[in-house]
């Protein structure tokens, strides 16, 4: 995962007829209080950029 690569939430629960959320790494290696590693994904649907736990992301498209 790098910056510029495109995600989507691996278990994000999404009513029927509801896309699902997309979103692009701004960020690929935050750390957190307490040593935990994040990374900042600006979504779709939002206008900041969230910091998620690594294991819930799965990359859809590469940056080249």
């Amino acid at each position: 995962m790098k910056v510029g690569d495109l995600v989507v939430m691996i278990d994000e629960t999404v009513l029927e007829g509801e896309p699902m959320s997309i979103g692009i790494i701004m960020d690929d290696d935050i750390r957190f209080p307490g040593g935990k590693k994040r990374i900042g994904v600006l979504w779709n649907d939002s206008n900041r950029v969230d910091f998620e736990p690594r294991d819930w992301l799965e990359v859809i498209s590469e940056c080249r």
